[in-house]
């Protein structure tokens, strides 16, 4: 897993620095609070991490759980500390998350009991995403260009993942799986890419709060794109899940336009 991740990060990070170094230059890294930024990716890093140690074992139930633990401390973060007014878009957030939690109680499994190590780690998933969030909406709120950030951040994941790579396989292992992971990974980089910058861009115009939150419609729309292009069934509450959340997206959008 590391060595997946940080193959897919090397070329993410090449990716943003060539697109970022094309637009902007090479005095684009002038003045600008790279400590800050790397702080940031940092926590990314230790988020990602965490997340991907327990999602392998863990039921997806805790996942979505922590996610909405994450909301409620950014929320209350943003309000008592950043004083940002959350009441305009109060209704649109609270039917977004109605319809995620009918869809977490619908396709919860049989055994959902964890580890007290995976609810540690998730609590520290939760907290390191959440962190690195606000310090990145920060650095955004500043100017800083989100190309740099995903540049700065794909280079610390890569960093990462490769030093933890070569202590836990062998280099013939890896030599061996560069040529044949090699698509994969590429098509996989220009997702990953294409997610970071538009989550960037969104977190430049909103915050944190409304970023997360949007975030909990990507199991909805793996069901619906499963739907579409593999003709998988819908059972009717996670229509009526969907539909909720399409409904406070709307709002939501309303409310903050």
């Amino acid at each position: 897993m590391p060595f997946l991740v940080g193959y897919r990060a090397l070329f993410t990070s090449i990716g943003s620095t060539v697109v970022l170094l094309y637009l902007y230059g090479f005095t684009v890294y002038q003045n600008q609070p790279l400590g800050r930024i790397t702080l940031g990716s940092l926590f990314g890093v230790l988020g990602l991490f965490l997340m991907l140690t327990v999602i392998k074992k863990a039921p997806l139930q805790w996942l979505g759980i922590y996610n909405l633990l994450g909301i409620v401390i950014t929320a209350f973060y943003l309000f008592y500390f950043e004083n940002t007014p959350l009441f305009d878009s109060l209704l649109g957030l609270s039917i977004i998350v109605t319809g995620f939690i009918i869809y977490l109680f619908h396709n919860k499994e049989k055994e959902t009991k964890i580890s007290r190590i995976q609810h540690i780690s998730l609590l520290g998933m939760t907290l390191s995403f959440g962190i690195s969030s606000l310090i990145h909406w920060k650095n955004l709120d500043t100017n800083v260009p989100a190309l740099l950030i995903i540049s700065n951040q794909e280079l610390v994941v890569f960093s990462t993942a490769m030093l933890i790579s070569m202590f836990s396989i062998n280099r013939s292992e890896i030599r061996s799986n560069l040529l044949n992971y090699l698509p994969n990974v590429m098509l996989m980089a220009l997702i990953i890419f294409l997610a970071l910058l538009f989550s960037f861009l969104g977190l430049q115009i909103t915050n944190p709060l409304i970023s997360s939150i949007l975030f909990l419609v990507t199991p909805l729309l793996t069901i619906t794109f499963g739907a579409l292009f593999f003709k998988e069934k819908i059972s009717r509450t996670n229509c009526i899940a969907i539909s909720i959340i399409a409904c406070g997206a709307f709002i939501l959008h309303y409310q903050t336009s």
